[in-house]
């Protein structure tokens, strides 16, 4: 088995999202490889013309006011014009691996909601693989905490006021033709604007979006809901409880649509992406009959660091499929636990939202392993 450490940073942020964005600049500024990133084309890909920039501009207005001026400090801060930004190519006309379960759980204690994720990836050396987890305070937005994509962009999160989003792919390596935002500007605009399931569900419903996706999202209130997307196509289902005990809703997702309407868009399912779908649901049958929201935390932790096909978590890094981190939102509470790397060989940590302005850094374990037997055959 071969072993990589790998280093996460964690940066805290708050100001006027000019004053973030200057910190951000600051904070990246002796990063040579990432400020190239950040101020070149896509995947060195051709650059923007200026009208495309300024029609970016223009709809991440729209979805997400301030997110421009976050960036015009950045660019700012490193004597860069914000048109050269990468993060501008979320919003494109263009020619990740995951899965995510979110739970409400009522017992006589009391109620809970829980939202766990993990990030499945290579282990691409920086940029591409920034591992950069922050804590965003903008002043007069709600405070969130999640992974950050080109910086401005997020992989997911939750914010003060108990909302969680995460995503997973919808389908792998979709031609994506349509105009629209992809994942990143999407999540961060429900983090810094809503406060509930259905004022998130309602913002996502107006957004044009181009790439193929699935959405969950819940609340501190046990409002869940899950919202596929291929490209301009979006079904949302509000999760309601189960047919069997009205004291619990569960909606897990992986890397292929279950939304019957959405079926449609299914390509190849993946036999890896089925497989975690049914250990998600087979572990959480017991609660129907059950229900205990210590038991259910414990539960999604631990289904986080058990190998595929009983679990979630993946070692194949060199094959591009590999847990590069796991979190365990608590919506009720507000804090989210998180483990860096896998969760097999690292330990989980605990955030809250006032940890104090600057960096910090952590190491994790990353262990590869060859995939076996079906894992990357059509299901």
């Amino acid at each position: 088995m071969v072993k990589r450490t790998a280093v996460y940073q964690h940066v805290v942020t708050e100001g006027t999202h000019y004053e973030v964005g200057r910190q951000l600049g600051a904070i990246i500024r002796e990063k040579e490889s990432l400020v190239r990133f950040m101020s070149s084309p896509f995947m060195n890909g051709p650059a923007l013309q200026a009208s495309a920039v300024h029609h970016a501009m223009d709809r991440i207005e729209q979805i997400n006011p301030g997110l421009n001026e976050e960036i015009r400090g950045f660019a700012d801060e490193l004597q860069l014009k914000a048109e050269q930004v990468v993060f501008y190519y979320s919003y494109i006309q263009p020619q990740g691996h995951c899965s995510q379960a979110a739970l409400h759980i009522k017992d006589p204690a009391g109620a809970q909601t829980y939202h766990m994720r993990t990030y499945d990836y290579g282990w691409e050396d920086e940029p591409y693989n920034q591992l950069l987890l922050t804590t965003t305070r903008v002043t007069g937005k709600p405070r969130h905490i999640g992974f950050a994509l080109q910086l401005f962009g997020r992989y997911d999160g939750m914010n003060d006021e108990g909302l969680s989003v995460t995503t997973t792919s919808g389908r792998m390596r979709p031609e994506m033709t349509e105009e629209g935002f992809v994942f990143p500007a999407v999540v961060r605009a429900l983090l810094d604007q809503c406060s509930s399931t259905k004022e998130a569900a309602a913002l996502i419903r107006s957004i044009p979006i181009c790439d193929y996706r699935n959405y969950l999202i819940s609340d501190r209130h046990g409002k869940i809901a899950l919202i596929e997307a291929a490209g301009s196509h979006m079904e949302v289902e509000m999760i309601r409880p189960s047919a069997a005990n009205e004291h619990v809703k569960l909606a897990v997702s992986t890397n292929h649509y279950t939304l019957p309407a959405m079926l449609q868009h299914n390509r190849e399912v993946m036999y890896n992406s089925k497989a975690r779908l049914d250990a998600l649901h087979a572990a959480f049958a017991f609660l129907d009959t059950s229900p205990d929201t210590a038991d259910a935390a414990a539960l999604l932790k631990q289904l986080a660091g058990r190998t595929a096909p009983d679990g979630v978590c993946c070692h194949h890094y060199s094959e591009g499929f590999g847990t590069m981190w796991s979190m365990l939102f608590d919506n009720v509470e507000r804090t989210s636990q998180i483990c860096f790397g896998s969760p097999a060989l690292n330990d989980w940590r605990t955030f809250g939202f006032s940890e104090p302005a600057g960096e910090n850094t952590y190491t994790a374990i990353l262990p590869d392993e060859p995939s076996q037997g079906l894992f990357w055959s059509h299901a």
